[in-house]
């Protein structure tokens, strides 16, 4: 089956989701459900942890044959089933991989973006790779790819160094990190993937290319009880990106509708005066995006045609 007709669709009124998965795979009626949800576009794709095995893997992407499947490194060349995707890290050697990989034909799921700016760079290295597609003639809608965004890792290490500064200054400060880049990626998105005032998108978008999706990840409890902890979910839940759930949280998820698009009008002053703030209590949000992302690994050895990079899937 040709995945690339399905890829990016989500039920009418609904909001995408991305099936956490990580190294638990549903079987049976479950695995079923899961199924029937993935073809009513309920499922944007799904992603599987580095200790899933090559058994439970091709189960999964036989299951949601409908929607893309992202798979660590170590399983991308024993799978083989066509709706697979190769997970890469969200970082300089993840988004240097991807834009080899496209080239040779094999969609990309970059994970855990934590920075409007990374996610900049690999919309960059996407429009690269698609425009070398579309001079060759090959089919972009198959290259569609994916970005999960973190948003809880990074408000928590945020938080905590607010937190070690003190006073009510820095608390004021709290739980504004992790929605503000995500915002600032959303806006990115917007302004990259419009082929009204992108002269880059306009002549792919027009030859089938799909936008470089981005994908909400660890959103912590979908329910938080009153002042626990940011709801990112209800905050970032629009027709255009996908939240990623674990199983166990579909049915909750699936209650979700999209929120009207709100105003990007005054954001960028926001997130210079928010850095600003920071800076006074000594906190340099890109020195805490490097730790989070870790640090770049070696290209590891794999199969002909496919130079991967190590790393887990969020």
């Amino acid at each position: 089956m040709n995945t690339s007709t399905v890829r990016g669709r989500s039920a009418a009124g609904s909001v995408a989701l991305w099936l956490d998965l990580q190294d638990t795979v549903p079987e049976g009626a479950r695995l079923s459900e899961l199924s029937a949800m993935s073809a009513a576009g309920t499922i944007a794709g799904a992603g599987l942890g580095p200790d899933t095995g090559v058994a439970a893997a091709r189960q999964v992407c036989e299951a949601l044959q409908t929607v893309v499947v992202a798979l660590p490194p170590s399983l991308a060349g024993r799978v083989d089933r066509t709706n697979q995707v190769v997970a890469l890290p969200a970082n300089d050697a993840g988004v240097a991989a991807m834009e080899a990989l496209l080239a040779r034909d094999l969609p990309v799921h970059l994970a855990t973006c934590f920075s409007a700016r990374r996610y900049e760079q690999a919309a960059a290295a996407y429009l690269s790779a698609l425009t070398r597609a579309r001079a060759e003639g090959r089919d972009l809608a198959a290259l569609a790819s994916t970005v999960a965004f973190g948003l809880r890792p990074l408000d928590l290490r945020v938080d905590a160094l607010l937190d070690r500064a003190g006073g009510e200054e820095a608390k004021a400060l709290r739980g504004t990190a992790a929605l503000l880049a995500a915002r600032l990626a959303r806006r990115a998105s917007a302004r990259i993937f419009d082929p009204r005032t992108s002269s880059a998108w306009e002549p792919l978008a027009a030859a089938g290319a799909r936008p470089l999706r981005l994908v909400w990840t660890e959103l912590g409890d979908l329910a938080p009880a009153a002042g626990a902890q940011t709801d990112y979910a209800s905050e970032l839940a629009d027709a255009e990106t996908a939240l990623a759930v674990p199983a166990e949280s579909l049915d909750t998820a699936a209650g979700l509708r999209p929120r009207p698009a709100r105003s990007d009008r005054g954001l960028a002053a926001q997130a210079q005066h928010f850095e600003a703030c920071l800076r006074w209590f000594g906190i340099r949000t890109e020195e805490v995006v490097r730790e989070l992302e870790g640090e770049p690994v070696a290209c590891a050895a794999t199969p002909p045609g496919r130079a991967l990079v190590a790393g887990g899937v969020s």
